[in-house]
């Protein structure tokens, strides 16, 4: 008898459980939302330089050069991002925003272009598969985007939106 109870418990207890997390519409929603709030405020000072530019990394966050003067790879724990910088592309750059929406290839999930003292920037997500999305956060000539299995792509989205917006080319 007591079995069956802990049982029934722990099953209550996992159901209870697994309904607390957001679900992926629900993660994509508040993260293209609160990403435009970090566009929105005053850019983070720079607190990493490497190559060309200067730029803000948070806690947990490491990046390295490649081959490519303009590709930087930021890593945290087991997810990898591509930074791309193009040093020519002004702030109000809509080249990458342009380019993406032309791509008919391309599934957007969500997309909220935002404009703001002359900055064009915007948070865009794509899905791959059944659970994988890639997301984007750019600024002018900065994109910044990773591959996501459908976690924590809130966070995610506001934390690559203030490295974006952090980017600065040293001339």
């Amino acid at each position: 008898m007591k079995k069956w109870l802990l049982l029934a418990i722990a099953a209550m207890l996992l159901t209870g459980l697994s309904g607390c997390g957001k679900s992926v519409e629900e993660q994509i929603n508040v993260g293209v939302a609160s990403a435009q709030t970090v566009f929105e405020e005053t850019p983070r000072e720079p607190n990493k330089k490497i190559g060309q530019i200067e730029l803000y990394l948070p806690s947990g966050y490491s990046i390295k050069e490649t081959d490519d003067v303009n590709n930087y790879v930021i890593s945290k724990g087991k997810d990898n991002y591509i930074l791309f910088v193009n040093v020519n592309e002004k702030e109000d750059s809509k080249l990458h925003y342009e380019l993406l929406k032309k791509n008919s290839a391309k599934k957007i999930v969500k997309e909220q272009p935002v404009e703001l003292d002359g900055v064009f920037g915007f948070t865009m997500v794509i899905k791959h598969n059944d659970d994988q999305y890639e997301l984007i956060a750019s600024s002018g000539g900065v994109k910044l985007s990773t591959i996501s299995n459908g976690r924590n792509m809130d966070d995610k989205l506001v934390e690559m939106m203030m490295i974006a917006r952090s980017v600065e080319v040293i001339r």
